[in-house]
């Protein structure tokens, strides 16, 4: 299963997957030296986006994640179009904030903020107030602080305001999760689990379709939670394998930083 995002945001989502598929072989795809995609042209993020795609259908995957809540909200619709496997997206946890909250901040990129399936999203919930706040450095920040070393204050990007439920709108931000709900001093919802829920989901029906399950491949279903084990007989263990230019930056923080202490 192949996951891409435009540097280290989508490990979270890449975490979230292999806690629910545990046997699965993943293919984890950064585009560090063009990170972020957030401030980007529409016309780059889907040029780049489909580099990415192109790269992990030459892989083998039998669908992939777009882990970028950017790519998600400019291109999704078109990725899937493009390409003949399964192309999921990354949207920002709306719904489970609108459940338990009233006045929801939602931290995204510039592009995200303003994009029209954020503002479908968020107009689903009327009786929820949701505040948009583009975030035009704070995603470059993470990436330079969790790569290179640079320091990091929350202040600097964060809006001083007082919500009572706070979503993140880019995967970069959720290694920030416990700082952000500290500062804002409320709960904090990202969509990695969603997505992984969702992945799951695809996979089943796939398997029932008998579109994977080839040679390469066995799939096992395991209950409860209606989860499979995936291996690949070709490519030796489940786990996963880094791809491009930035593999070792991504494959450093995937097994160092405490936000995958668990893994």
């Amino acid at each position: 299963m192949g996951i891409f995002d435009s540097g280290i945001g989508g490990l979270h989502v890449l975490a979230a997957c292999r806690r629910l598929l545990p046997g699965c072989l993943f293919l984890y795809y950064g585009d560090n030296a063009r990170a972020p995609y957030g401030s980007r042209t529409a016309e780059e993020i889907s040029r780049f986006t489909r580099e990415g795609l192109t790269l992990l259908e030459g892989w083998g995957a039998d669908a992939a994640v777009l882990a970028c809540n950017t790519a998600t909200a400019v291109c999704a619709e078109e990725m899937r179009r493009a390409f003949s496997f399964p192309v999921l997206g990354v949207e920002p946890a709306v719904r489970p904030a609108a459940r338990v909250c009233r006045d929801v901040l939602v931290l995204a990129t510039p592009r995200t903020a303003e994009s029209r399936r954020l503002a479908a999203l968020t107009a689903r919930f009327p009786q929820c107030r949701f505040r948009i706040a583009p975030l035009p450095s704070f995603a470059a920040a993470i990436e330079r602080c969790l790569t290179r070393g640079e320091g990091l204050t929350l202040s600097d990007h964060l809006p001083a305001l007082r919500p009572d439920g706070v979503v993140l709108g880019c995967t970069h931000y959720a290694f920030f999760h416990r700082d952000i709900a500290a500062f804002y001093r409320c709960p904090v919802f990202d969509g990695a689990q969603g997505t992984a829920r969702r992945l799951v989901t695809v996979l089943a029906e796939r398997v029932s379709q008998g579109k994977i399950g080839t040679d390469d491949h066995f799939c096992t279903p395991i209950n409860p939670n209606n989860c499979l084990t995936f291996g690949y007989k070709k490519r030796g263990d489940a786990g996963v394998i880094f791809l491009g230019d930035g593999k070792f930056y991504n494959k450093l923080v995937y097994s160092t930083n405490i936000c995958f202490s668990s893994e």
